[in-house]
Parts: C-alpha cells; structure tokens; sequence
C-alpha cells in the first residue's frame, strides 16, 4: 500500500524552499528553466533580448549591455537571470565557456558609494570570481593583479585577458538613479567577450532614452521593460504553479473568488508569489482543509494578511 501524500505548499522554487521570495536563477538551478511564466511582458522582453542579441557577434567582437526596467517586484532580476542563462548556453553551442559573474550584492548596504567607489568595488570583486573559474590567461592573471581595484586598467582589458574560449556575462550591481554609472560600463569599461547586465527600478523613459543617447555612437544598449500584472496573469501564473506539485504532495486549489481577489489586489509577481504563497502556507499551519478535494477561499486569504498586518508586515485588501 502506498503511504499517504504529504500536505505541501506548491508555491516554492525547487532549491528555495525555505526563501520563497528568491528569483529564479536558471544559470544556477537548472530545473528553474522550466519555470517561467509569460506574465507581465517578460516573455515579449526576453524575446526582444533574443533578437538583439543575434548570434552573439558583436558581443563576442565588442562587448554589450543590457539594462532591464521596471518597477520593484515585477520580475526584473528573474528575466536578467534568464538573459544571462540563454548566452551561456548559447555560447557553450559556439564551443566556448560562458562564465556567469553575479556582483548584484557585492556592495556596501550600510553607506552610499560614488560612482568611482562603487566602480572600484565591483572591479575587486570581479578579480576574484575571474580567479575562481579560471577564466583569465595566467599571464594576464599575473599581470593585472596589481591593478585587481583599478576599473580603468582592468574592464578594457578584460577582453584580452580572458582565457580564448571564455566569455563572461556580468551581473552588476543595480544603478539606482545614476544614469552616468550605466553609461561608464557601456563606453568606458566595454570590451570584447564581455557582456554586462544590470537592472534598475529608478530608471523611467526619460533616462533610458538618456542612456541610449550618450551611447548611439557606441555599441548600442540593449534596454528592456518589464510592466505591471496583465488581465489574466495571476490566474495564468497560479495554474502554471499548482500543476507543477501533484506527485510530490497534497494541496488544494484556488477557488475563483481567491484568484480575483489577488488579481485585484496584486500589481506584481513578488507581490502575487507573496499573497499564494503565505496564503497556502497559513492554510497548512492551520491542518485544516487542506487536500485535493479542498478550496482556498477568499477568507483563507484574507486570513493570512490579517495575520501579515498584526505582525507589521503591511495590510491587506
């Protein structure tokens, strides 16, 4: 006799099970591939990143960047992720090694950098993870570890100093508002082999365009817009993620009233992920309702941001 299925909430990544906040990561994880789900444009921008990109040409002859926006939570790190996982793979096509460099957290939260402090960070930072793959020459290697913090001499020379079949795709930290930052990557620091992505929140029409101005006598940007929640998104988003867990345990499903109550209130992935998956977590802690034959209702929801509002984490609807 087969043992009972085990009660489990379907909303968690494989391998962020215990931080189900955390974006996919699929040059990381590769099970996350098959995880993206067309919502809030971000399918329509990752083919637009597709097509730019090309065959890789001009990344491999010149160096591009990649600059993703959008407001906070609506998946922009999830798509840089993806954008990053696709050259690797494709570059491994080529016969090379697409090394994948995340300096996203390698600065400071505690105090404000300038532009150049911050530049010098993500440069020392960059020499070490370089060390680590193997991905420099040995005699540039040696070389340029007595400039390891000086973004002036290392970032041009990249290109050259990188190992013949090595490419790096480079993460960088996100700009915030400063357009002249995203600039210095894409004209000062650009070199062949070497592709930079970043995203920001702050970054509106206005300074996109800026940026892809200063840079028209350059090597383009690649500028990509990720939006709100579309018409039909949750919905879209909570089937893909409730049809994904049925061997591996017992859930409920979501009743209809659920799914427009958080299509209503929910202007973005994070959020979405946030309300379904502390909703099927408070339901399981409760022990109650909790199988295939069950509904999450709209109290059960509103249950869990009753109980997210008492514990000063926001309110609910």
């Amino acid at each position: 006799m087969n043992a009972p299925r085990e009660p489990v909430n379907p909303f968690p990544l494989p391998g962020w099970e215990s931080t189900p906040m955390r974006p996919l990561r699929p040059w990381h994880r590769q099970e996350h591939r098959a995880y993206y789900v067309p919502v809030d444009g971000t399918e329509s921008a990752f083919q637009q990143f597709q097509l730019e990109i090309g065959d890789l040409t001009g990344l491999l002859e010149h160096g591009r960047l990649v600059l993703v926006t959008g407001e906070s939570g609506c998946g922009k790190t999830a798509l840089v992720n993806r954008c990053a996982d696709w050259v690797a793979r494709r570059l491994a096509g080529l016969g090379m090694r697409g090394v994948v460099l995340d300096l996203t957290g390698c600065l400071p939260a505690d105090h404000e950098l300038s532009i150049d402090q911050r530049a010098v960070e993500v440069c020392d930072r960059m020499f070490d993870l370089l060390v680590d793959h193997d991905a420099l020459r040995v005699e540039a290697a040696d070389r340029l570890t007595g400039d390891r913090d000086v973004p002036r001499r290392v970032f041009p020379r990249l290109g050259r100093a990188l190992r013949d079949e090595v490419a790096l795709v480079v993460l960088l930290p996100s700009p915030n508002e400063l357009v002249d930052e995203v600039i210095r990557y894409a004209r000062v620091f650009s070199s062949a082999k070497v592709l930079f992505l970043t995203e920001s929140a702050y970054f509106g029409p206005d300074e996109v365009a800026d940026v892809v101005r200063q840079l028209e006598t350059w090597v383009p940007p690649i500028t990509l817009y990720v939006g709100p929640l579309d018409p039909g998104d949750a919905q879209r988003f909570a089937e893909d993620r409730l049809s994904r867990h049925a061997a591996a345990g017992r859930y409920p499903r979501l009743s209809e009233g659920a799914i427009e109550l958080v299509a209503k209130h929910c202007q973005s992935i994070a959020m979405l992920q946030r309300f379904l998956h502390g909703t099927y977590q408070h339901k399981l802690g409760t022990g109650l309702g909790y199988s295939e034959t069950d509904q999450v209702s709209v109290e059960d929801i509103r249950a869990f941001l009753n109980t997210k509002s008492r514990n000063g984490l926001g309110n609910g609807p």
